[in-house]
């Protein structure tokens, strides 16, 4: 079965899924869509697919999966829209930006009886699995203590678009921490 893919958010990130598209062969991106209608438009012409509104995109019925590549301030109105399209959907981390909306979603996609996952999914990757066998049988004992650290020179020194970086909900933490926070 494959499924059909539409993208919102035609930004940094979405030069990876595209990238690694050819890699499964379950899916099908077949439009994107994105709040800068130029961006929509070079995405689609550089990949080949159709460039549509949010709108086209949620009511076409040929869609099964919305990849949510949005903003962070951005995920849960775009997620829980998606749901309510009937859609199932993924999103770029975090699926909202608090507890509450993230509560709320969760619970719209069980009523629906719709997926909604989220990255990162690393936790998925070997170490991360390693890691919990381990821990889950006892060799290590009692963990009380988690951290983790990580250091660049500064997003603007690589981001094409680091503004986001530097809005109230947004910055390193939003971006950088759901991984370390999920394999804690």
């Amino acid at each position: 079965m494959t499924l059909n893919i539409g993208l919102i958010g035609c930004g940094h990130i979405s030069e990876t899924y595209f990238r690694s598209r050819e890699y499964f062969n379950n899916i099908n991106i077949t439009d994107c869509s994105d709040l800068n209608e130029e961006a929509s438009k070079k995405c689609a012409e550089e990949y080949n697919i159709s460039s549509k509104s949010v709108e086209e995109i949620l009511d076409d019925k040929n869609i099964d999966v919305i990849l949510n590549l949005t903003n962070p301030t951005s995920h849960y109105a775009t997620i829980k829209k998606t749901l309510l399209a009937g859609k199932h959907s993924y999103c770029e981390k975090p699926i909202s930006i608090t507890f509450d909306e993230g509560k709320e979603l969760i619970e719209l996609a069980n009523l629906k009886n719709l997926y909604l996952g989220n990255a990162p999914d690393t936790f998925l990757g070997g170490g991360g699995q390693l890691a919990k066998k381990i821990i889950d049988s006892g060799e290590v004992g009692q963990i009380k203590l988690g951290n983790f650290i990580f250091a660049f020179p500064g997003v603007h020194s690589w981001h094409p678009n680091p503004e986001p970086w530097y809005i109230k909900g947004g910055g390193p933490i939003m971006d950088m921490g759901p991984y370390f926070y999920t394999m804690l």
